[in-house]
């Protein structure tokens, strides 16, 4: 590809009075664009306008000064890049209807500057342009009103109520099937059914509307032909993957035996194989929080997924999902949020890991028990370190505990808590029943708070059998009066 193409500019044009919309592909003789399909004619074809040297002055200037009406002409500019056969459907479609996509159009507007000449013109083109304005986008709905509610009764078991109240009659009037299954009560000879199916209208050649059920299939009919298309089996992958082929193609109108250019999707709640031309497809400028540029709407047309949205819904809901557009819905639709809700906790799982391989410091890396060396501030030989890593109860030896008291020592792996924890025994504190005599000093002054007269001002915790200071360091302590200087 040239690399000067991101410098350059190409532009569409639209007739305003046929509505005809195509690429610039040159100049008529009078001064008006030639033009050819702006959805099929490639990049290479079309004229080139190099950026920041005032690209449109020589040929404006002679459409401005041979054009009889210049007004009937509007012209886009967009850059010409390695997306332009991408977007370029979208583009087309939405100059298409210029008037209603006037905002979003705004940027890519060449303004024209009629010549004095053609103001009259002008003011006698207005009330024509006027009644060509194109209508609304969405078709006008069906009057509820209108249809045979008692005969749809009888024939179905469905009553205007049940729609109304569950809102999906508020749809159905739009040509859309209800979001949601109904149970449908036929009844063939004497005998009725209950099937599951979703449900749209039809309008009928009288102007009449008939009620159509979508019965649930037990799946979809991917190894049959569809509409004179055979689907691949990467097509079949991808649509029991998404729910939507990803893709547009080529299928043949049963009625008129026509090739059109369609989106295809399956409906998850009947199985049943939607398609939808991509001429008739509109996408709005936002779904959820998110906007969407022409850029962005050229690639859900063509089936394609804007990847890695953070989606945030009206109530508060908040994913990461892909948008791509569904034939079946009519619509947006997120798809593979779950791929990225599993990748979101297993990057937290990971974290979590290495969170708890930092904190850990009784295991290695691999899980296991980590070899200790001491114990108690104790040395540890080969056996004792052995039996630790082997879940046994370790004797360790004679120590003391945090007041100073002789005790022994065992130390143990504890699986359930996945850290060693410490036992501390006592000399012949199971043999004692009560409190020994020799003892119950210690005991008053240590646990219960008490005073004894002979080592009142002593400041370490009495030691078993002690009624007196045990040295001359407490003897001094003794001795030393406690309270104020005089």
């Amino acid at each position: 590809m040239d690399q000067t193409t991101d410098q350059q500019e190409v532009l569409i044009a639209r007739n305003n009075e046929s509505g005809q919309v195509g690429a610039v592909v040159g100049q008529n003789p009078d001064g008006t664009p030639r033009m050819a399909d702006a959805k099929s004619t490639p990049l290479s074809e079309l004229v080139k306008f190099s950026k920041g040297q005032n690209p449109l002055e020589a040929f404006m200037s002679n459409f401005m000064r041979q054009a009889k009406n210049p007004t009937l002409f509007s012209f886009f500019k967009f850059p010409a890049d390695d997306k332009y056969d991408i977007i370029a459907p979208a583009m087309a479609d939405l100059i298409q209807k210029a008037d209603e996509n006037a905002e979003m159009l705004k940027p890519n507007k060449v303004e024209i500057e009629a010549p004095a000449q053609t103001v009259e013109q002008k003011q006698k083109e207005a009330p024509k342009q006027e009644q060509q304005k194109p209508t609304g986008i969405k078709l006008a709905p069906i009057n509820p009103d209108l249809i045979d509610w008692d005969k749809i009764e009888k024939q179905w078991g469905i009553k205007r109520d049940d729609l109304e109240k569950s809102g999906a009659l508020s749809q159905m009037v739009y040509n859309h099937k209800s979001p949601q299954l109904f149970t449908v009560t036929p009844q063939f000879g004497d005998e009725k059914y209950s099937l599951e199916a979703k449900l749209s209208f039809r309008t009928n050649p009288d102007g009449s509307y008939s009620l159509v059920p979508h019965f649930v299939r037990n799946e979809p009919q991917l190894d049959q032909e569809f509409k004179g298309y055979s689907f691949t089996k990467e097509d079949k992958a991808e649509l029991h993957k998404t729910g939507n082929l990803g893709k547009p193609v080529e299928l043949t109108d049963p009625k008129t035996g026509e090739k059109v250019k369609c989106l295809v999707s399956i409906d998850k709640l009947t199985n049943e194989i939607e398609a939808l031309p991509v001429d008739k497809i509109y996408i709005k400028q936002k779904v959820a929080n998110i906007d969407l540029d022409m850029r962005a709407i050229g690639i859900l047309k063509n089936g394609g997924l804007i990847r890695e949205q953070h989606v945030e819904l009206p109530n508060g809901a908040k994913f990461t999902a892909d948008l791509q557009y569904s034939a079946s819905k009519r619509d947006i639709v997120f798809v593979n949020s779950d791929k990225y809700r599993q990748e979101q906790t297993q990057d937290s799982k990971q974290e979590n890991k290495q969170q708890e391989q930092v904190k850990d410091t009784w295991h290695l890396a691999d899980g296991s028990i980590k070899p200790l060396k001491n114990w108690c501030k104790i040395p540890l030989n080969e056996q004792q370190q052995t039996d630790y890593l082997a879940g046994k109860k370790v004797l360790v030896g004679e120590g003391k505990d945090r007041d100073g008291n002789d005790c022994t020592i065992y130390f143990q792996y504890n699986p359930e808590l996945r850290q060693p924890e410490t036992t501390r025994v006592y000399p012949d504190r199971d043999k004692v029943v009560g409190v020994a005599e020799e003892s119950k000093t210690q005991l008053a002054v240590n646990n219960d708070g008490k005073t004894n007269e002979a080592t009142k001002n002593v400041n370490e915790p009495l030691q078993r059998g002690q009624t007196a200071p045990k040295d001359e360091n407490q003897q001094q302590q003794q001795r030393k009066p406690k309270g104020p200087k005089l």
